[in-house]
């Protein structure tokens, strides 16, 4: 889940007009990482509804992947070790072993009929139900509808499957998620690969 902070600077980055910021940021005068999940959970709600609205569902999706977590510290230095260790393997290969490696903690990739990588990336559950892995919506009532929100999700896995396969991927669809099937599904996200 982007942190307020970082959400902003990234709103800043984008070159998003300071009007849409403050319709964004309206009823919501002072947010951090330390706010309240359930006022931040409202929060992106509407982020999302006035950025759609505003700058249409591919600006919005692309600010939302610039926001993936876990881009630092430990995660960060695993997938480089995983670079450097693998980089003589074939695709296929490296694939693989990311899968077969549970403590690198990054799905289970693999490529469809097209070419494109699609990583089966979390499949949390509560019961019979899959539940979304991020700790600020996953538990709240109120939930971003379709999956932009999810694009939050598929910037963390972007960034260290570039890191892990040596090249440039974009996300082309998030096929399912917890938030957009009501629990029916996992979060199952699809990538286009440069493969230059």
């Amino acid at each position: 889940m982007p942190s307020p902070e970082k959400f902003h600077d990234t709103l800043l980055e984008a070159g998003v007009p300071q009007d849409v910021i403050e319709r964004i940021d309206e009823g919501f005068p002072v947010l951090t990482s330390k706010t309240k999940k359930q006022i931040k959970a409202l929060y992106f709600r509407q982020a999302i509804d006035v950025m759609e609205r505003e700058l249409g569902r591919a600006k919005t999706q692309e600010i939302f992947e610039a926001n993936g977590c876990c881009k630092t510290g430990a995660r960060l230095k695993a997938s480089k070790a995983f670079a450097r260790m693998n980089a003589a393997l074939p695709l296929e290969e490296k694939l693989s072993k990311i899968h077969s490696t549970p403590e690198m903690n990054m799905g289970r990739p693999e490529l469809d009929g097209h070419g494109d990588l699609v990583v089966h990336a979390v499949s949390y559950r509560e019961g019979d139900r899959y539940i979304c892995v991020c700790p600020t919506i996953s538990k709240q009532a109120v939930q971003p509808e379709g999956t932009t929100y999810c694009h939050c999700c598929a910037g963390h896995f972007q960034f260290h499957y570039e890191i892990m396969l040596g090249c440039k991927l974009t996300v082309a669809e998030i096929i399912s998620s917890p938030l957009c099937s009501g629990g029916a599904a996992p979060c199952v996200i699809r990538f286009t690969m440069d493969k230059t």
